[in-house]
């Protein structure tokens, strides 16, 4: 993509600023937690990492217990990521899920940049999911195992350096989570009468290949061609990427620092990530116009929600977009759900009754392979491009 390539030496740079910053602040973002044998430990000092508690069961096995960070949660998604020692001897790790079952695949990493999965004869699954054991051969390096590949708030902070100040691109802070970490705001913005166009992720914490997505669309419309051009000439766009940094950075399953559900307190603004949001989107209601709301996540299929047939403007946008205006879906295979508003506190939902929008549910499969999540994102702001254009 032209913006990567204009802007390598500040790649290299920001690469490492998840590493520094996990090193130089995890004992302000993690609590520590050592398991240790003669032969090899285990930690969770970085940020991102989880598990509740550990048990040496003999010198070359260690049992991490997983559960989740509060009696409230009740979707399954069993997050864990911890780092283990150099080890000269082969070991075993078990993986006990106190509450719910064995979900993702686990992905291994030397430098939480460039994951991969652990090779499926290296993973045992036993007892319907409730445990996991993981084989390791002897190792000289530190290397970190997790649910999913490690997005935290330093992995956004890269990003933000990345795309700052390209085409009229600002971040800003709006304000300070319970945790004190930032709920930042993306703006995309050439002149401030066109509409706005809303993408919200990172609700939920496990949810990362809905960040990938999420960062592959937004990339797009920034890209150096003329489609984005004439969009960003017609349109704003405005991202709250990372609304749960809490729950993110402290490895949680689902919920923020006081035990909620995010996405399920729009119209609400019980908490204050989403009122924060709130009051922003407010002050741009003052004297402009929302016409779209995009919200990333993840789940076990590629699904697109959207309005319910009895919401035509919803429901005609979402299968002109999804169906008619996208192409090359061979490798990215998805549903299309219409659901009914409910006032269950769904982002989807809320910005569609309130404001008479289009708003769509973007989820994105646990397994599906990166490399098709970016160029359906890819292809996907591209097809959203032609058709707010056709339709301006």
């Amino acid at each position: 993509m032209k913006i990567a390539q204009n802007h390598s030496a500040l790649r290299y740079f920001v690469n490492i600023l998840p590493i520094l910053a996990i090193l130089l602040f995890s004992s302000l973002n993690a609590t520590p937690s050592n398991c240790e044998t003669e032969i090899f430990k285990i930690d969770r000092d970085f940020l991102s990492s989880n598990f509740s508690k550990c048990e040496v069961l003999e010198k070359n096995s260690i049992r991490l217990y997983l559960s989740p960070e509060d009696n409230f949660v009740s979707n399954p998604s069993p997050w864990f990521a911890f780092r283990k020692s150099a080890h000269q001897e082969e070991i075993y790790i078990e993986l006990f899920y106190e509450k719910f079952e064995h979900r993702y695949h686990p992905k291994i990493s030397n430098d939480l940049i460039n994951w991969k999965k652990i090779d499926m004869d290296k993973v045992k699954i036993e007892d319907n999911g409730k445990k996991v054991i993981l084989t390791f051969k002897a190792n000289s390096d530190y290397t970190y195992i997790s649910a999913q590949e490690i997005l935290s708030s330093a992995w956004y902070d890269s990003w933000y350096e990345i795309i700052r100040d390209i085409k009229n691109v600002t971040i800003s802070e709006l304000g300070n989570t319970s945790g004190g970490r930032s709920i930042n705001k993306i703006l995309i913005e050439n002149d401030f009468e066109n509409p706005y166009i809303f993408l919200i992720g990172r609700q939920h914490p496990p949810e990362i290949t809905g960040a990938f997505a999420l960062k592959a669309f937004i990339e797009q419309i920034l890209d150096d061609n003329a489609l984005s051009d004439d969009f960003l000439n017609n349109y704003n766009i405005i991202s709250y990427p990372l609304v749960n940094p809490d729950g993110v950075d402290l490895g949680h399953w689902r919920h923020n620092l006081r035990e909620k559900d995010l996405n399920r307190d729009w119209g609400f603004f019980s908490q204050i990530e989403t009122s924060i949001i709130y009051d922003d989107i407010r002050k741009i209601l003052n004297d402009n116009e929302i016409v779209l709301m995009i919200d990333f996540h993840s789940t076990f299929k590629n699904i697109f929600y959207i309005q319910d047939e009895l919401e035509t403007a919803g429901y005609n946008f979402a299968q002109a977009w999804l169906l008619e205006h996208s192409s090359d879906r061979n490798d990215y295979k998805f549903a299309i759900k219409p659901t009914k508003n409910m006032e269950n506190g769904v982002a989807k939902n809320y910005f569609n009754s309130s404001y008479g929008i289009p708003a769509i549910t973007f989820e994105v499969g646990d397994d599906t392979d990166r490399a098709a999540i970016i160029n359906s994102s890819k292809n996907l702001a591209n097809s959203m491009m032609r058709l707010l254009l056709e339709n301006n």
